[in-house]
């Protein structure tokens, strides 16, 4: 029995009792719980039972699932998912997923009684787990529906609980959720965006603008970052924060990214051919295009298209974005890298990893988070972090660039702690590539 108070014991019993025998079909071949279909149905007799329905529906879900069947195999997967289901036996549980299970708590609407059951699922669930002479540890996430807040069919059900299970698992895993209609209401802006993108994408809506990366020392302007707006039909133009999240989770976030590449570096060519000590142009990439197994082929066709020597270029990439990532996309980066695309890794310092990301994923350059510069006069802490950047990349042989300047008293402190190029609105908003270009012929050559 998986509910450790009396309370709960009775009534994990008696929701026991109501699973009664089941037909082969209704039963999950692998599990042996019943199988999908057939608890829908259960779900959907109890949906319409009573004029308010009072009743819980439980998704769990297995954290990590995928990385567990890659790791140790589907057959070892599959037999985890076994023991899984023997645990929630005890309960009217179906298999609606791959590594998820329903649980119907079929007379339960208490919120903190629901609570307690599902804390004792997943403690349940969490002890280890016996299998070809190995222990597994098995953690899981939970989804909770307590009707009527749900819907009015079975479908909204179970996808009000799915919404509360995605939601556990975006806050890390190994928690528990409850299903809020707010919660639907943020699905469908979200999903009205990532539309909007894809015609944004297509009607060509989004710009880039540039801000200048400059030598502290004389403020000559050595390089650019290329910054992604929407220019919206009705909103005006839009800063990243308002769509760069669901931009790149979206299926054209790849197709945006490699418009990006081609304007950015078409940029860099045409400055190139003005000014003989043109800036190199910095570009960030998407998740997506991390992914992609033809990065490397593509980032080489656009800079042979385009006749745009390598080291006119720089892809920032941040430590979190690329642990993630595969041995292959290290694989292409460093080759870009040893073509002689510059590498950067951008916020340093603000992931897990910092110091064991540059002794497995090599860079050329350092790019302190401006939340360590706004406040590196005033905060001691700050200050501390910054110097120790700059002297990790003077002791690496790499370089370092501050972002986030705003005004001399930064400036004067990078300066004296040996860090010789920034960007920030100290030198320049980011601007359009016709406002960098007038800038950049009136500075002394």
């Amino acid at each position: 029995m998986f509910i450790t108070t009396d309370r709960a014991g009775m009534v994990a019993k008696s929701e026991a009792q109501a699973t009664g025998a089941l037909p082969p079909a209704d039963v999950d071949p692998l599990t042996g719980v019943v199988a999908r279909q057939a608890f829908l149905n259960r779900l959907e007799t109890r949906l319409h039972s009573e004029a308010t329905p009072r009743f819980s529906l439980l998704l769990v879900g297995i954290d990590d699932f995928r990385a567990f069947n890659d790791m140790h195999g589907h057959m070892e997967g599959d037999a985890i998912l076994q023991q899984v289901a023997r645990r929630l036996r005890d309960a009217v549980v179906g298999r609606v997923g791959g590594d998820e299970f329903a649980v119907l708590l079929t007379s339960i609407s208490d919120p903190t009684l629901v609570r307690h059951v599902s804390a004792a699922i997943l403690s349940m669930l969490s002890a280890p787990h016996e299998l070809n002479g190995r222990r597994h540890h098995v953690l899981a996430s939970l989804g909770a529906c307590v009707m009527p807040t749900g819907g009015d069919t079975t479908s909204d059900v179970l996808a009000a609980a799915s919404l509360a299970l995605a939601r556990a698992k975006h806050d890390g895993g190994r928690t528990i959720r409850f299903f809020k209609p707010q919660m639907r209401t943020d699905v469908m802006t979200r999903l009205s965006l990532v539309q909007a993108l894809r015609e944004a994408y297509a009607q060509r809506q989004f710009e880039l603008l540039y801000q200048p990366q400059v030598d502290l020392r004389d403020g000559r302007v050595l390089g650019a970052e290329a910054l992604m707006r929407w220019r919206h039909p009705t909103l005006g133009l839009l800063a990243p924060a308002a769509f760069i999240d669901a931009l790149a989770a979206s299926s054209v976030a790849a197709d945006v990214g490699m418009w990006l590449l081609h304007t950015a570096c078409a940029q860099a060519r045409a400055w190139s051919l003005t000014f003989p000590d043109a800036p190199r142009v910095a570009i960030n990439l998407f998740a997506a295009q991390l992914s992609e197994s033809r990065l490397l082929t593509e980032v080489r066709h656009v800079l042979r298209a385009l006749e745009l020597p390598p080291d006119r270029l720089e892809i920032e990439i941040t430590e979190t974005i690329a642990l993630q990532q595969g041995d292959e996309v290290s694989g292409q980066l460093q080759a870009l890298r040893r073509d002689g695309v510059t590498l950067t890794c951008d916020d340093f310092g603000t992931g897990y990893a910092s110091l064991s990301f540059l002794k497995s994923f090599p860079v050329d350059r350092l790019k302190i988070d401006q939340s360590f510069i706004r406040n590196v006069t005033q905060d001691s802490v700050d200050a501390a972090i910054v110097r120790s950047v700059i002297n990790v990349g003077q002791s690496l042989r790499i370089g370092v660039v501050a972002e986030g300047v705003e005004n001399n008293a930064q400036r004067e402190f990078l300066l004296a702690n040996g860090c010789i190029e920034a960007q920030g609105y100290l030198y320049g908003r980011p601007m359009s590539a016709d406002l960098l270009t007038e800038h950049l012929r009136r500075q002394p050559r």
